[in-house]
């Protein structure tokens, strides 16, 4: 495994945010009929060196590969590659034609590569690549969105374009869902099947030595289960939160959302969250309320660890036509704060996730920097 030394000076959050606003318009004009699969947890992004290093990887890229961040920190994108993938991986990352010297210098790009998940798995992926400035001139960073291409379908002939393009819809839908079901399958399979044999060996184990009369053996061995226990309970927790936040479901999205404000208000005591809101449940869209609870969880997130600040505001109101979120806060501001390797993922590539999750339902994202210090982080959606 190769390892490298995150640039240094840090690289700024504001060049990350416009390097997905970028991102996002070159995906849009070069490919607008590409189609692929979302995954619950959000966009699944990295941070790279030139050189094909990772510097940071949020969560979701990295358990779409069955890792933490932390393991894939330092490591090349070919080192998770099958052996037999990892040349094509290279020529992906350093691409020469006749045509274009230098593939591999522009400013955005997409290609395939097949990285292979924990269990040595092959995985083919669909990736977008945007290149912005890092803190030393001569070593850009790329920016890299992962997805899951979905298999071509066999040619169809409705009577109606119309009835066509819905019907196509229908088929990425469909196939978007069997792909989030095996991935769950997988993951309850790889973490919570494991975990659950290892209690029950561990418990059958101490009923064997407590039978031969070894009782402290036989406690020291109940006490690690129940931690274990405890771990799998969380990660179940976990897992299910993420398909969708049971607050949200249990109480609609203005309580789940007040619950929140008020859970994060008291677990610290110098600050404020006010939330207001100014629509009903009802006249929210079903497909935008998992992703408004989850950009408003990161980005209290983020408040809380990044800006030290003293009050929050949140706004979700309605006009005529839009759905308008807005989450202010009078913290350090987000133009002052360096993106550090050890935050990346927490912080910055957090927030280009909210934007992602914003743009893939064909809302508009702002972020900018308050008048008296702060920063304010605002989605726009069309009814």
């Amino acid at each position: 495994m190769h390892a490298t030394t995150p640039p240094e000076p840090p690289v700024r959050l504001r060049d990350l945010i416009d390097a997905m606003r970028k991102l996002g318009k070159a995906m849009r004009d070069t490919e607008p009929k590409a189609a692929h699969v979302s995954d619950a947890r959000g966009a699944a992004l990295a941070v790279t060196t030139s050189g094909g290093a990772i510097v940071s990887m949020n969560r979701s890229a990295a358990a779409l590969l069955g890792y933490t961040g932390a393991e894939l920190a330092g490591k090349r994108l070919a080192d998770i590659a099958h052996e037999d993938d990892r040349a094509d991986v290279e020529r992906q990352l350093y691409a020469f034609d006749a045509n274009e010297p230098c593939r591999s210098s522009r400013t955005f790009r997409s290609f395939d590569v097949t990285l292979a998940g924990r269990t040595g798995h092959r995985m083919p992926l669909h990736v977008y690549q945007q290149t912005f400035a890092s803190g030393d001139a001569d070593a850009p960073l790329r920016l890299l969105l992962f997805v899951e291409p979905l298999p071509a379908y066999g040619e169809t002939t409705p009577p109606e374009a119309a009835q066509k393009d819905a019907y196509s819809r229908s088929i990425w839908l469909t196939r978007g869902q069997q792909r989030e079901r095996e991935r769950l399958a997988a993951e309850l399979h790889d973490g919570m099947g494991q975990a659950l044999t290892l209690i029950k060996l561990m418990v059958e184990d101490a009923r064997m030595r407590l039978r031969r009369g070894q009782a402290d053996d036989a406690a020291q061995l109940l006490d690690a289960a129940v931690l274990q226990i405890r771990d799998t309970i969380g990660e179940m927790r976990q897992i299910c939160g993420e398909l969708r936040p049971l607050a949200l479901e249990r109480l609609g999205l203005p309580a789940a959302l007040s619950t929140l404000c008020r859970r994060v208000e008291q677990s610290v005591e110098t600050l404020r969250v006010v939330l207001s809101c100014g629509v009903e449940d009802s006249e929210i869209p079903e497909h935008l309320k998992a992703d408004i609870f989850r950009i408003v969880q990161e980005a209290l997130n983020n408040i809380v660890k990044h800006a030290a600040a003293s009050e929050i505001r949140i706004e979700l109101q309605r006009d005529a036509a839009h759905l308008l979120l807005s989450i202010r806060d009078d913290g350090a501001g987000y133009h002052t704060h360096p993106l550090r390797p050890d935050d990346a993922s927490s912080n910055g590539l957090g927030l280009i996730g909210m934007q992602h999750r914003v743009e893939a339902q064909g809302g508009a994202f702002t972020m900018s920097a308050g008048d008296d210090g702060g920063t304010e982080v605002s989605a726009r959606w069309r009814l």
